[in-house]
């Protein structure tokens, strides 16, 4: 294993740690740092696989491109599938498709498999870190704002928070994306271009024939949305500054 191979590893592996910190910390601003910190080492870690997967190198075997499912299940499944699809294209180097079911959604997370691994890792962290944060919020706020809301409304206004949680994170995960590129020149933005034309490829032979979804699940309020949004700005994503499939994918995630 080369140097640089064994620097991305040590960062996976930090990556790792600072999510698990996330989804066990009872307070709110910890689990901000520690998901901030996890945020701009994923995008980091990305970059450097792509970098050095790009390097001409004789005998070196290319990543390989594959496909991994995500599935979303219960009464939350539909903001879940919304919001994760935002995050997942916030990634620079994979495609999301989606399938939807009677009672269960599923994303579909294409790319290199280094990319694969870390979307689908961060999504499993982010339920945990929005439904611990959509207790919380219900708890001392939300079921005080919506009392006079009937049963369905009130899962709406949570479910509304959920959404928002999650766009809020995506929003933070494309502007680490764009720093990242411009501090390093354009040689990265060169390198994530044609990863992403790879992948792109791929899903076109795969799937030639996809349709575009159009099924979104009805909003909440302005209260939730706000609040969910509030609290996806301390979601830990797991990157820091400080260092060096059953199923058949048929429609694009909106």
């Amino acid at each position: 294993m080369s140097t640089s191979e064994q620097k991305l590893e040590r960062l996976k592996e930090r990556i790792a740690l600072l999510l698990n910190k996330a989804e066990n910390t009872n307070f709110p601003a910890e689990a901000q740092t520690f998901q901030e910190h996890a945020e701009r080492l994923m995008v980091r870690y990305g970059i450097g696989r792509a970098e050095l997967d790009a390097q001409p190198a004789h005998g070196k075997k290319k990543e390989p491109i594959l496909e991994a499912h995500f599935d979303m299940r219960g009464t939350y499944r539909l903001g879940q599938r919304d919001g994760l699809s935002v995050v997942g294209h916030a990634f620079r180097t994979v495609t999301l498709l989606q399938t939807n079911y009677s009672n269960f959604c599923r994303l579909y997370i294409i790319g290199h498999e280094s990319d694969v691994a870390t979307v689908k890792n961060l999504f499993s962290s982010l339920v945990i870190q929005a439904s611990l944060a959509m207790s919380h919020w219900w708890s001392i706020e939300g079921k005080h704002i919506a009392w006079d809301r009937t049963g369905s409304e009130k899962v709406i206004e949570r479910r509304e928070f959920q959404r928002s949680f999650y766009l809020q994170v995506a929003e933070r995960i494309h502007g680490l994306y764009q720093e990242e590129s411009e501090h390093n020149g354009s040689g990265t933005e060169l390198v994530l271009v044609s990863r992403k034309e790879q992948v792109d490829d791929f899903v076109s032979e795969k799937y030639p024939s996809l349709r575009r979804s159009r099924n979104r699940a009805a909003s909440g309020s302005i209260n939730a949305a706000y609040a969910g949004r509030v609290a996806g700005s301390r979601a830990d994503l797991g990157f820091g500054k400080d260092v060096e499939g059953r199923g058949t994918a048929g429609e694009v995630a909106s």
